[in-house]
């Protein structure tokens, strides 16, 4: 019982930080939003954009997800090692590293040596992760999923690379470039995010699973898995027009319509599992699951040249879907594991007016950007846009406070009777 609690006392200061780093994403992108607004003298917008994307990668989603991944899925017997806090420590002192470094100084020294710090630390965990999985045995979909999510993160890296190669040689090439940056983005939001978001559902939810869901569970978890190499080439379609990518996308798209069909047939099935959650957890779990939805149809999309083209050559259409996943998808599901795993245990009114908040700008924030993206496609000039922007940017940031202070105050409260009950055991 005592290592149960070392884990979850673990657990929850991890969490503590990610809740906390997300806040201050959350002030970055306000800041974003002023800076077009307002003169906001010595603040450089590039820079500070490149600070906003790596903390919101590094500082909040990878550190919440992987604390997520190693307490709830991993047996205390394993995740009480002092490797895994060595392991979070790293990746924590290279997040707080580029969130100083790039705002002053962009691609840098500073800020390549953290980023790489970074991304070796993320090899670094996947490697002792993925060893104590095979050990423990959670379940067929659960292991696929954990296995493609921490392949997919570490063969991301491949972007970051290329980027700061072409950078150091001063070799710039426009269409590698952005090739490198899509990339990235495309095995970080559809692989590692993705696969760890329904691995962590899939685990939690596994002990009431009957043989009939986990045959669904399980073709769905293999057709995910599979679907995120091939739908890579729909990245490329902005500039390649050959067969052989298109032909790949194509096939990569086939996967995805399968993978939607699966996810409502899943969905059907898990419903008598899924009565049991929490009802406020379920609803923000449940536009969570809308926001994947709507994630897979714009995939399928993007195979129209029609539609293709004009999304990668509109600025908010893309900006609209990468905070669709990470604020729509990912951020909301983590806060709706929160709720069913009773993180926020004290402070639920501030808590649930926080989550509920953070959901409303969320989905205003993706209205705008969509109106503003279809806009653009139609040549009509929209001056509002950065106003309503701003204005949803606040509240974000204001939300997320609101969660950041709960988190805080939680955490304060469970050390103080973990320290108690440590004290009673002993004696």
């Amino acid at each position: 019982m005592l290592l149960y609690q070392k884990a979850m006392a673990e657990r929850n200061k991890w969490l503590t930080v990610a809740v906390v780093n997300l806040c201050i994403v959350a002030l970055l992108g306000l800041l974003l939003r002023s800076k077009i607004l307002f003169s906001i003298p010595g603040i450089d917008f590039k820079n500070l954009l490149h600070a906003h994307s790596h903390f919101a990668f590094g500082g909040w989603i990878t550190i919440c997800l992987l604390t997520l991944m190693t307490y709830e899925i991993l047996p205390p017997e394993y995740s009480v090692s002092r490797k895994y806090k060595i392991g979070l420590t790293i990746l924590l002192i290279a997040a707080i590293g580029m969130l100083f470094s790039f705002p002053f100084q962009g691609y840098a020294f500073f800020s390549i040596f953290f980023s790489t710090l970074f991304i070796f630390g993320t090899y670094f965990y996947s490697c002792i992760f993925l060893t104590d999985l095979f050990r423990s045995k959670p379940g067929k979909a659960v292991i696929v999923l954990c296995v493609v999510a921490l392949l997919s993160l570490s063969l991301s890296s491949v972007g970051p690379f290329t980027l700061a190669y072409m950078l150091a040689t001063h070799s710039v090439n426009t269409l590698l470039y952005k090739d490198s940056i899509y990339t990235y983005l495309h095995l970080q939001y559809n692989g590692f995010f993705t696969l760890s978001v329904f691995a962590l559902l899939f685990h939690y939810f596994s002990k009431t699973f009957t043989t009939a869901i986990l045959k669904v569970v399980d073709r769905f978890a293999i057709i995910l898995s599979i679907s995120v190499l091939p739908t890579l080439c729909l990245s490329y379609l902005w500039h390649f027009t050959n067969v052989a990518v298109r032909s790949m996308a194509i096939a990569g798209c086939i996967l995805l319509i399968f993978t939607a069909i699966q996810f409502v047939k899943m969905l059907v099935s898990m419903k008598p599992v899924l009565k049991t959650a929490k009802p406020f957890a379920l609803k923000i779990g449940l536009v969570s699951m809308i926001a994947f939805m709507l994630k897979t149809i714009v995939q399928v999309g993007l195979i129209f040249p029609a539609i293709g083209n004009r999304v990668f050559g509109d600025r908010p259409m893309i900006i609209a879907y990468l905070h669709l996943v990470m604020l729509g998808f990912v951020t909301l599901y983590l806060f709706a594991y929160f709720i069913q795993i009773n993180y926020f245990q004290s402070a639920k009114s501030m808590t649930r007016y926080g989550i509920i908040s953070f959901a409303v700008a969320v989905i205003a924030n993706e209205m705008i950007l969509l109106a503003q993206g279809l806009c653009a496609m139609l040549m009509i000039s929209g001056t509002l846009y950065p106003l309503l922007l701003w204005l949803a940017a606040i509240g974000l940031f204001i939300s997320a406070a609101f969660v950041a202070g709960a988190s805080v105050g939680h955490f304060r409260l469970r050390h103080k009777q973990f320290v108690m009950y440590s004290r009673i055991k002993i004696f």
